[in-house]
């Protein structure tokens, strides 16, 4: 079995309006069915299924999105809960941080990329991927070999 806390993240782009549409589904009481279908059609035209593969990009992000929202562990099922109330009672403008604290309690990796990025900021100004590659690296070892989707340089 596969610990929370062993897992590396993801390599897919989550839009910020593809977490708002699964809190929302699973604010408005839906069961897992019915977001899974909502989400696929939210992603139809926007993610492909990627051909021959398994498990294509579309199938992967609505795993994250469903671990986000909806299946987390439970040790984190009052986090979660606590987080849907947040996102009622905040404005959107802030939903990214509620949506990206969920994100690094689901996937702790992301929470290590953070406080990385964090300490270089801290330590010389500037964070470059390199670096911060570098000390994740060192962290999580050869696991850690193919670089996360929104690190490609743009």
């Amino acid at each position: 079995m596969t610990r929370r806390t062993d897992q590396i993240g993801f390599s897919q782009r989550v839009r910020l309006e593809w977490l708002e549409q699964t809190a929302n589904l699973v604010l408005a009481g839906n069961a897992k069915a019915a977001v899974n279908e909502a989400l696929q059609e939210l992603l139809k035209d926007k993610v492909s299924v990627a051909g021959q593969a398994e498990r294509g990009n579309r199938e992967k992000i609505i795993t994250i999105l469903l671990k986000t929202w909806l299946t987390v562990p439970s040790e984190l099922e009052s986090l979660r809960i606590e987080g849907l109330e947040l996102l009622k009672r905040v404005p959107r403008r802030d939903h990214l941080a509620i949506h990206w604290g969920m994100v690094m309690a689901v996937y702790p990796f992301w929470s290590n990329v953070a406080t990385q990025t964090g300490r270089l900021l801290r330590l010389q100004g500037s964070a470059a991927v390199a670096h911060v590659q570098r000390r994740v690296r060192e962290q999580y070892g050869e696991r850690f070999n193919k670089e996360p989707e929104g690190w490609k340089k743009r």
